[in-house]
């Protein structure tokens, strides 16, 4: 029989939304039985504790949710053959997985869809007024989050956001400031694609692209 000793970790990170990877060794355990893993920007990601390296009790920060979901998991569920998701309960998504390392590889490639793809499967592209334009703003303000390029006046790089039949609405749960994105027509998606980055005004609420406003902020991003 061969034990397997050594695991693969990738979650991503709830603060700044990067993907991190770790490897978890089964042999972490023989002392202080704990094993923590943060992001490179200091966020905690995954605790992972067991008192006779049999049962394991698993606690993850969601990066859907921004709550922690917790696991007991025997250890062949962590240190086997197959990828163990780690899955948030509330919108029924991975956030990341634990597993052999290509298998775990293999998973993110997969879970690197759009959000425009992801809204598709589940269902919510029948609840806009306007599927194409709405997708087209959902693919680029996934661009924007990829690289970092939205954030509030207020310092918080992790904005939360609400679909809407017409619109998305992005908020700051920091100080309450919030962004309006229509999806009802051609031209107001036009004018967002135009836009490299969006940063919200603090307690404040902006119409990011309509009419004037839309204007000075297109105009802003060309001369950054």
């Amino acid at each position: 029989m061969i034990l397997t000793t050594n695991t693969s970790v990738a979650i991503q990170c709830p603060k700044c939304g990067e993907l991190e990877f770790n490897a978890l060794s089964l042999f972490a355990f023989a002392g202080k039985g704990r094993e923590n893993f943060y992001c490179q920007c200091g966020e905690p990601l995954l605790s992972v504790v067991s008192r006779d390296h049999h049962h394991f009790n698993l606690s993850f920060h969601c990066a859907f949710c921004g709550e922690v979901h917790y696991l007991r998991l025997k250890r062949s569920a962590i240190w086997g053959k197959a990828v163990l998701p780690l899955v948030c309960p509330e919108v029924e998504a991975s956030t990341g997985f634990i597993g052999p390392k290509q298998k775990v590889t293999q998973a993110c490639h997969e879970r690197e869809k759009s959000i425009s793809e992801l809204a598709a499967e589940l269902g919510y592209e029948e609840e806009f007024e306007n599927p194409e334009v709405m997708l087209k703003l959902l693919d680029h303000l996934h661009y924007l989050a990829k690289n970092g390029a939205l954030s509030c006046g207020c310092g918080n790089r992790h904005l939360s956001f609400e679909l809407l039949p017409d619109r998305v609405e992005l908020y700051c749960e920091d100080c309450e400031a919030v962004g309006v994105i229509y999806g009802d027509s051609s031209e107001n998606i036009r004018l967002f694609e135009g836009m490299k980055s969006l940063k919200l005004e603090e307690n404040k609420t902006l119409l990011i692209n309509r009419h004037q406003r839309a204007n000075q902020l297109a105009k802003a991003n060309e001369e950054e």
